[in-house]
């Protein structure tokens, strides 16, 4: 494919944070011109199936995957702010995409698919990005995040280099999950448990955020907080964070 524009990466944007955060778009593409990117953006791009692949619909997922396959350029990275959706492609789209695609192209989208915290730290080397957010966050790690895309410390790191963010995490939140997508549809009264025993282990920190890799978490744990909004405790996506400079304080 020719490179008119001379892009250096495929951006690709969740159908969930057009849904649920679509103001962090603009933020997201802030973050990847500092890193000196050129984004390549397909408008017709809509959802990687991790949904419909969850809740067995495989026909539909397997046309969503042709179709990344066939919108992006696979010569240059794919880049997402969310690790649910490029853990999934890593994990699933060899399968999926196994009859109908070039294995080489189908390779080469697998192998060059990051998460935005990982892009940042282990492809541009970067560990700060000069960002400030004067508040108490807790980053929440999703089983996703850790379990399908296998990130490690990226999104800690980015983190701990923000000026004047306090970081606040619990080790034994590694065992819990936010009961997003299909288990929640089915499974309302223990995805509420699920979450309420979330929210009461971060309360006794004083967190004043909840941030995460994974936005379908973060619109989960929104929802209930909005439900007891007198728990006074917020989401910020991870991207609205490294995007946040002194004149935004």
């Amino acid at each position: 494919m020719a490179n008119p524009n001379n892009y250096t990466v495929n951006l690709f944007v969740p159908c969930c944070m057009d849904l649920y955060f679509p103001q962090g778009v603009s933020s997201l593409l802030s973050i990847m011109e500092s890193l000196g990117d050129v984004c390549y953006y397909n408008s017709d791009m809509t959802c990687c199936g991790r949904e419909f692949f969850y809740k067995g619909e495989i026909e539909f997922a397997q046309q969503l995957s042709h179709k990344m396959i066939r919108y992006f350029d696979n010569n240059y990275p794919v880049v997402a702010p969310s690790s649910a959706c490029i853990g999934f492609i890593k994990k699933h789209y060899k399968d999926l995409c196994a009859t109908n695609s070039v294995p080489a192209s189908v390779e080469r989208l697998v192998q060059n698919s990051y998460e935005l915290c990982d892009y940042i730290v282990n492809v541009k080397g970067k560990t700060c990005m000069d960002n400030v957010f004067k508040h108490r966050v807790f980053y929440f790690e999703s089983c996703a995040a850790r379990n399908v895309y296998h990130a490690e410390n990226e999104a800690i790191t980015l983190l701990e280099n923000t000026e004047g963010l306090t970081l606040l995490t619990d080790p034994e939140m590694k065992l819990c999950c936010c009961g997003n997508g299909d288990f929640a549809m089915h499974n309302d009264e223990l995805t509420q448990e699920t979450l309420k025993r979330i929210i009461d282990r971060i309360l006794p920190l004083n967190a004043e955020f909840i941030t995460s890799t994974d936005l379908h978490c973060l619109q989960f744990i929104d929802a209930y907080l909005q439900e007891h909004d007198e728990l006074k405790i917020k989401v910020a996506p991870i991207v609205e964070i490294l995007c946040a400079k002194k004149t935004q304080q």
